[in-house]
């Protein structure tokens, strides 16, 4: 029961396909604000919307990607856990060493579906699905030693999981220079864009209350219940305003804050799913044999919104004919689906050996929330498109074995 318990929890955040903006942007493990043009930069900064001084296509699912990661277990643990039919001591502790305090994943998924610029507008629409969840550690320990402590109590704040899913229609503006900056000093460039967006499918963690004791007086007693909404269908909006300035002709600098107003109102199909179960004066070793009663009620439920957190970034990028040097901060300011409060830096290289080779690699630091990932991508491109593909490493320098999750990406752009 152990086991399956533990492979059911690891499989609910594997289903939870959290954000990829574009699919270039993985090539440079989202240090990419900077390095956005055309359609993509209604995404990332919609000032750079005539960077390139061509129309720009942007083709059905030919840019798309998606990744799936968690903080603690690598493929290898993985393949180890799966194929063994009991855990010894040792082999528990080999899952749990890396989990510090918590089993945590993440996965996104976004597929464009189209996108064109016209002069110094743009406009384009993409699918994305994004989620993120976490497990307790003491729960994990729980499933494989059983009670080693008199009382546990597992809420939201350590167990939770959230998936949204929507199709976005922007429209964006940029390339207007901010007035009266005399001609000689560095000019600062503009821009916006606005998404309207439609839900298709949202579910969220809204209350945890699991509470377990044990004492040699009581026996084991369980007491808990959890409550998961889910919307089906809404209506959406968010903004992102940018503006980026050339310091020197080998220097660039960027500011963007994202979902602005970014919000999708659930009011079509929604539901309340309630999960209970209790126990009363049994031993942990019993529960195989159904002595705790366990139940499942859904009904309708209200319309609600679900935030999109608002994100800062600023950036800043080296240019070179061959080489380009780019860093990326990015910083939310609440705790969505979408977004973390625990600040990101990204660094990313884009390389250009032949005129028509352009190579990339991207490094994101790890830090309270989320592994190191490093990016690599290869292109080839000509007068008029680029075709690139990617794979991004998690915890890892390469993809393998030792990898803590995985992300490809493919990414085509037509300009004439």
């Amino acid at each position: 029961m152990k086991k399956t318990l533990i492979c059911t929890l690891l499989l609910v955040f594997a289903l939870s396909l959290t954000a990829i903006s574009t699919a270039k942007s993985l090539f440079f493990a989202d240090s990419y604000m900077l390095r956005a043009f055309g359609v993509e930069a209604n995404y990332w900064n919609p000032a750079r919307l005539t960077e390139h001084h061509h129309i720009d296509l942007w083709l059905p699912v030919a840019n798309s990607g998606i990744q799936i990661n968690n903080n603690a277990l690598d493929l290898d643990t993985y393949n180890f856990f799966v194929t063994q039919d009991t855990l010894s001591t040792e082999g528990k502790e080999r899952i749990l060493r890396n989990m510090d305090g918590k089993l945590s994943a993440e996965a996104s998924a976004n597929i464009s579906v189209f996108g064109i610029t016209m002069g110094n507008t743009a406009l384009s629409g993409a699918t994305h699905v994004q989620g993120k969840g976490q497990i307790s550690e003491k729960l994990i320990r729980l499933a494989f030693y059983g009670n080693t402590e008199d009382e546990y109590h597992f809420t939201k704040a350590n167990s939770n999981a959230s998936v949204i899913s929507y199709v976005d229609v922007t429209y964006g503006a940029g390339g207007f220079k901010i007035p009266f900056i005399p001609e000689n000093y560095p000019q600062i460039v503009t821009g916006f864009s606005a998404s309207l967006l439609a839900g298709i499918k949202n579910l969220e963690t809204k209350e945890v209350d699991i509470r377990f004791s044990s004492t040699v007086e009581s026996g084991a007693n369980l007491d808990s219940e959890v409550l998961i909404r889910s919307g089906t269908g809404g209506v959406g909006y968010k903004a992102m305003l940018g503006m980026y300035s050339e310091i020197t002709p080998w220097l660039e600098a960027g500011i963007t804050l994202d979902n602005l107003f970014g919000a999708i109102n659930w009011n079509i199909a929604n539901e309340i799913t309630r999960y209970t179960a209790t126990a009363d004066s049994i031993y942990i070793t019993d529960i195989e044999d159904d002595l705790f009663e366990s139940s499942d009620t859904t009904e309708n439920a209200d319309p609600y919104s679900t935030k999109l957190g608002t994100e800062l970034r600023l950036a800043a990028m080296y240019k070179h004919p061959i080489v380009t040097v780019s860093a990326d901060w990015v910083q939310g300011f609440s705790e969505t689906t979408v977004s973390s409060k625990v600040g990101r830096l990204s660094l990313g290289a884009g390389f250009l050996p032949l005129p028509f080779l352009p190579l990339s690699l991207g490094i994101s630091l790890p830090n309270s929330s989320h592994p190191v990932k490093v990016s690599y991508g290869i292109g080839v491109k000509s007068l008029g498109n680029e075709f690139s593909i990617a794979v991004q490493s998690f915890d890892s320098l390469i993809p393998g074995y030792k990898s803590k999750g995985i992300a490809l990406a493919i990414a085509t752009r037509v300009w004439f």
